[in-house]
């Protein structure tokens, strides 16, 4: 498995748990969610070591792989997986919009918009995989 497909899956693995749980206990705070902010900084926090460390341990495991340039079949695959994100973040954000109408809270929008953002990102790491894993 290449250097790169590893990184998609510790990204895809690490947002949909620690961005998951965030959610999840949003919805379940219900009208308390307006003292999210501690939540939503231990969230960006957490994902970002466990990133860092998963990714650093990758690359000390092979080093040569983390340390090769890109190749034209890999950013092909970069390329692909922006478009594919692009399109469902474009189309998320059109759907936030259509609802800000009904006027909900602000803190409503900016989770939902924060959603959005994460699912579009998820889905390009899964998209980066299913090209790493067909040979693409």
């Amino acid at each position: 498995m290449p250097f790169r497909e590893k990184s998609a899956w510790i990204s895809l693995l690490s947002v949909s748990a620690i961005y998951g749980y965030y959610f999840v206990s949003l919805v379940r705070s219900g009208r308390h969610a307006v003292a999210g902010f501690g939540g939503l900084l231990g969230t960006i926090v957490a994902l970002v070591i466990v990133q860092a460390v998963l990714n650093i341990a990758v690359a000390i495991y092979k080093p040569k792989e983390a340390k090769a340039p890109r190749d034209e079949r890999e950013r092909l695959i970069d390329l692909r997986s922006t478009r594919c994100a692009y399109a469902g973040l474009a189309t998320g954000v059109a759907f936030a919009i259509f609802f800000a109408g009904f006027n909900p809270p602000i803190v409503f929008n900016a989770n939902a918009l924060l959603f959005i953002l994460v699912v579009s990102e998820a889905l390009r790491n899964a998209s980066q995989i299913i090209q790493y894993r067909r040979g693409a």
